[in-house]
């Protein structure tokens, strides 16, 4: 069984931006910029930065953080409450971003 085969849930590179100007402050990401910065010279907010992770099945998994860290983000992201800016997110293998709300 493949390492992909073996995870629950995978979350590969995933950014979120709140903000009107994405791909302007994922540039300014990729480019070193921190997210005082990003706030700072575009008014947005980068609520999660480049998160990869993998959950395996039977796994006990912990997200913990200081306040404002993105923990709760993380897990809308999961439920399909909010969608990521950019990354994916697979569970059994399957990118949960291609299926509509519904």
């Amino acid at each position: 069984m493949s390492d992909a085969a073996a995870c629950k849930i995978e979350v590969r590179h995933v950014f979120k931006v709140f903000g009107r100007h994405e791909k302007h402050v994922l540039a300014l990401i990729r480019a070193g910029k921190s997210k005082e910065q990003v706030l700072a010279e575009t008014g947005c907010v980068v609520g999660i930065n480049d998160l990869s992770l993998t959950i395996k099945p039977g796994e006990v998994f912990v997200i913990m953080g200081l306040s404002g860290s993105g923990k709760s983000t993380l897990v809308r992201h999961l439920n399909r409450l909010i969608d990521p800016t950019s990354g994916q997110i697979l569970v059994d293998g399957e990118d949960i971003l291609g299926y509509d709300m519904r």
